[in-house]
């Protein structure tokens, strides 16, 4: 397991949806949860800009 987490700006969904401000966790590059950006955390990588989840990435 290669947890990590990455923060940004805006998070797409693949029906249309955006959030804004959110930190991503990905378990390698499949897409494990997401949550709100509140406060800085530890070990999080900030990419700013957009982050499109593929439909194929979701865990399951």
């Amino acid at each position: 397991m290669s947890l990590r987490r990455i923060a940004v700006s805006r998070f797409h969904f693949p029906d249309g949806r955006v959030l804004y401000n959110q930190i991503v966790e990905l378990d390698g590059d499949v897409y494990m949860r997401h949550y709100p950006l509140t406060d800085e955390l530890p070990f999080t990588e900030w990419r700013g800009g957009d982050y499109f989840l593929p439909a194929a990435k979701r865990s399951r």
